[in-house]
């Protein structure tokens, strides 16, 4: 019941974040913005309806990874100690809450090269190892979340609608600013420029 509403009902938010943060990122970056725009259309050309759509879209995907990497729409999650363990020096306790934060891994310098850059090109084919634990943005383990495949493909499809139709532009002088609670969302909303793309 626990994973069953949690992808009906969590996945929502994180999604539409995950979305804002995705548009925000290439409306400052109109050039990789049109090159998605082109990738997105030709994509559809063959099928906008076709399930596998999303696997057309190899480089939005990696533009949507980087994303996620640098604003995580969890930046924390919870677990709950079952048996004692020791973790960096400190002993953790049957019961003890040990807190993960995608948002600080995600960005920290020893394991990424420019770790506040956004940069796609890190998700291609050839990029840098990484290791299982570096990259959090649905979580790890055996309690990884139970929508991860559902909310990419979402978030794809959605990208690619949208980026072939619509050209995304920042609000200047609007301060994109970032709050989080359970999720990570802009604060305030985000609003862009919309315009549409010719045909």
């Amino acid at each position: 019941m626990d994973n069953a509403a949690t992808f009906y009902l969590a996945g929502h938010e994180t999604t539409a974040n995950a979305l804002s943060w995705t548009l925000f990122l290439l409306s400052e970056q109109q050039a990789l913005q049109d090159a998605m725009a082109a990738e997105a259309r030709a994509a559809l050309s063959v099928g906008a309806d076709d399930p596998d759509l999303p696997e057309r879209l190899p480089r939005l995907k990696a533009v949507l990874d980087e994303s996620l990497r640098l604003y995580p729409p969890a930046p924390r999650f919870d677990r709950q100690a079952v048996a004692a363990d020791r973790l960096g020096g400190q002993d953790i306790l049957p019961g003890d809450i040990v807190s993960v934060w995608p948002w600080l891994l995600h960005r920290h310098k020893a394991l990424w090269d420019d770790p506040d850059v956004f940069d796609p090109e890190r998700f291609l084919d050839g990029g840098r190892p990484r290791h299982r634990f570096q990259y959090l943005p649905f979580g790890g383990g055996p309690r990884v979340c139970v929508g991860a495949r559902f909310a990419t493909a979402e978030a794809l499809t959605i990208l690619a609608h949208w980026l072939a139709a619509w050209r995304f532009a920042p609000v200047r002088g609007r301060e994109v600013r970032v709050h989080g609670l359970v999720t990570l969302r802009p604060a305030g909303g985000l609003p862009l420029v919309l315009s549409p793309r010719a045909a």
